[in-house]
């Protein structure tokens, strides 16, 4: 290819992923459990009470699309942390293995932390946090 079209194939792609991410961002979320199963943190071994947080969270976010999480404070969005500032991170999905960050979501009142993974526009919860002790808080 040469110097012309090959600048002029990247600017063409170049806007495509701008809108592939605009988009995104633009989108409401999804929520997996799929892989909130199998440790003792999973969604199946929480009480009640923080059953309710999840849900109260999950409708609440569900309004609103990402661009708008993505500029929400941590208290009520979500925060990226790296993987190594976990203690503990039991069955770690292999599809997300390779990940260096792990997005954290705070439940209401209180009530613990949904830990896992952003793909596209769905979260994938993995554990749910009501110990306070999968990472360091700070």
């Amino acid at each position: 290819m040469g110097n012309k079209k090959k600048d002029k194939f990247f600017k063409k792609h170049e806007g495509e992923q701008e809108l592939a991410s605009v988009s995104i961002n633009a989108r409401f979320p999804k929520f997996s459990f799929e892989f909130c199963f199998g440790s003792d943190r999973s969604i199946d071994k929480a009480v009640k009470e923080v059953k309710l947080s999840v849900i109260e969270k999950v409708v609440y976010l569900s309004q609103i699309p990402w661009v708008d999480i993505k500029a929400l404070a941590r208290e009520n969005g979500f925060e990226k942390i790296n993987k190594g500032s976990f203690k503990k991170l039991p069955n770690i999905p292999k599809k997300f293995d390779a990940e260096d960050k792990i997005v954290v979501f705070r439940l209401p009142s209180g009530q613990g932390r949904l830990i896992g993974y952003i793909e596209e526009d769905t979260f994938f919860v993995v554990w749910i946090d009501t110990k306070f002790d999968m990472y360091n808080h700070g």
